[in-house]
């Protein structure tokens, strides 16, 4: 059957150098057809940008399946886990200064603070390290108000892709995985990589911003500088590049998050270590 391949062209200042690229193929080592892993932006837009991913509309049409982080069916029961339970709120999990500093960040980025209902509405019932996810967003869409479109996003155009193919969408972490994995911090360590964010948030922006111009070049090593090295991240990827090459016996893209692709600890490198040869598409 014909795949169609809808990428829509859009102006924009993505620019690229000859030799970057974002998109690998993934072949030898017993595999009948080559497999492909694209690298994405959780906090930049698709539109006006895939189509300059050398390659990628010949992968989506010699892949017969998608593989993302996390299954798209599995958002409700991730959303679930991120939310306080037992009556909990920030106000309760928080310490009086911890609040308080919360606050002075939520009024600078929001114009508002805790007090008001449309962010308790947003982020009063987030966990720690779910309102941090969010905290790190705000923080980048405020310094990039032209650049980002919160109702776009990478995994939502590849999903459309995949349906309008009616192809299998899978994800490499299992729900029950990323449940337990989201359940599992104790609250006073979540309290304290959440202040750990704001204290810094100078330098967090310097990080994201690093990533943001390595993606836009297309440049996976300068990502996987930028975001540095993270034990609990490098044990998830490990765990990928393990599942993977049961999942390729299917021609499959898969969608991850281009910091996790680059590194001695990244994605190419453990599939190149297992036999496979990666390389950049040109």
């Amino acid at each position: 059957m014909k795949k169609l391949i809808s990428i829509v062209l859009l102006l924009g200042a993505f620019s690229i150098g000859a030799s970057a690229q974002l998109l690998y193929k993934v072949s030898g080592n017993g595999l009948e057809k080559a497999s492909y892993i694209v690298g994405t932006h959780r906090l930049i837009n698709p539109q006006g940008v895939v189509q300059q991913i050398s390659g990628i509309k010949d992968a989506m049409i010699q892949t017969d399946q998608m593989y993302f982080e996390t299954a798209p069916d599995s958002a409700s029961s991730l959303q679930e886990a991120r939310n306080l339970t037992d009556g909990q709120t920030l106000k309760t999990v928080l310490t009086p200064a911890q609040y308080t500093k919360l606050d002075a960040f939520l009024k600078k980025y929001e114009g508002v603070g805790l007090a008001s209902p449309h962010v308790q509405k947003r982020y009063g019932n987030l966990t720690p390290i779910a309102l941090k996810d969010e905290l790190e967003k705000l923080l980048f869409v405020a310094n990039h108000m032209s650049e980002y479109d919160p109702t776009h996003t990478f995994s939502e155009y590849f999903e459309a892709q995949a349906k309008v193919n009616h192809e299998p969408m899978c994800g490499l972490n299992s729900v029950e995985g990323q449940v337990a994995h989201l359940k599992k911090l104790p609250m006073e360590r979540q309290a304290q990589i959440l202040m750990d964010f704001i204290s810094n948030e100078n330098t967090e922006l310097a990080r994201l911003n690093k990533i943001a111009a390595g993606f836009e070049s297309q440049d996976a090593d300068a990502i996987a500088k930028a975001e540095g090295t993270n034990p609990e991240v490098q044990a998830i990827v490990k765990g990928w590049a393990q599942k993977m090459p049961a999942i390729m016996a299917k021609p499959t893209l898969f969608v991850v998050e281009a910091t996790k692709l680059a590194g001695d600890d990244g994605l190419l490198a453990l599939l190149k270590a297992a036999g496979y040869t990666v390389e950049g598409v040109k």
